[in-house]
């Protein structure tokens, strides 16, 4: 027995829905499509908050996460606001509202695996030797290596670097940091003054965040940078984010004045509010 298959016309789909309705209604089943345009506007709302709910420039208080330390896993993949377009308090507040949960969630990652690193050489898993680039046994250096980064610096870099998320490589290629390869296959943009390098192109702000992290952690020409973060914690204080930053001098074209710049941004926005921040229900 052969099948056959026909594609319903608009016309005849009218028809065939207008008689399975008449079978229906004698059945005892009857539909009420009075509010059919009520409640498709209701679903519509419905979706709306729902997106606001996962945008960051709606779903994230400043103040709020200012008085409670913790802030909603609410995560851009990329900037899509025209940035440029808002005046530059708007602009800041814009930029600190999607950047601040990518540091909180890499600084949430960071932290579960340094408590691997808490106990015996033997119970840390393979991978994390292999991310942080450590022999495994040399626990002393893993520990140094394993740390948050202060999201104050973090902010006041990503601000620095980025133009307060404006500059093309922040929008087209998610790098917030200006963190550039030499590798010919690594996916990058090429600046308009290149000197054989490109600037990082990342699938998302994510990569992005978690590669400039692992880059301060891990990077011999940041090993000051974690000395003076291990000495800290050695005393019981958490990593301050302005003496961290003036071990940073490597970081860029400008050694001198760079710190200088990340002092200034720190303080006149306010950031190491946003210290220690933490995901909402983060465990």
């Amino acid at each position: 027995m052969t099948a056959c298959l026909q594609r319903l016309t608009p016309a005849r789909w009218t028809a065939t829905a207008g008689l399975a309705a008449v079978l229906l209604a004698g059945a005892g089943i009857v539909f009420d499509m009075t509010d059919r345009d009520l409640r498709q506007e209701a679903m519509g709302k419905t979706r709306a908050v729902a997106a606001l709910a996962h945008d960051p420039l709606h779903a994230v208080s400043l103040d709020k996460v200012r008085r409670t330390g913790v802030v909603p896993p609410v995560f851009a993949a990329r900037i899509v606001t025209d940035l440029d377009a808002l005046d530059l308090e708007a602009k800041k507040q814009a930029f600190l509202k999607i950047a601040l949960p990518l540091v909180a969630r890499e600084n949430a990652r960071i932290r579960g695996e340094r408590r691997h690193a808490a106990g015996s050489a033997k119970d840390v898993p393979e991978y994390i030797w292999e991310k942080y680039q450590v022999t495994p046994g040399d626990i002393a250096t893993l520990r140094r290596r394993i740390d948050v980064i202060p999201a104050s610096m973090v902010l006041a870099q990503a601000a620095l670097e980025s133009g307060w998320g404006t500059s093309r490589f922040a929008r087209d290629a998610n790098n917030l940091f200006g963190i550039r390869t030499y590798n010919p296959d690594t996916p990058g943009l090429e600046p308009e003054k290149a000197d054989g390098f490109k600037v990082v192109k990342y699938p998302d702000l994510s990569e992005g965040m978690g590669h400039y992290m692992l880059n301060l952690n891990t990077h011999p020409a940041y090993l000051e940078f974690r000395q003076a973060r291990l000495e800290m914690r050695a005393q019981g204080r958490d990593p301050d984010a302005r003496h961290l930053a003036t071990r940073l001098t490597q970081y860029s074209e400008i050694p001198k004045t760079y710190s200088k710049l990340l002092h200034q941004i720190i303080d006149a926005e306010k950031l190491e509010d946003f210290d220690g921040v933490r995901l909402v229900n983060e465990g």
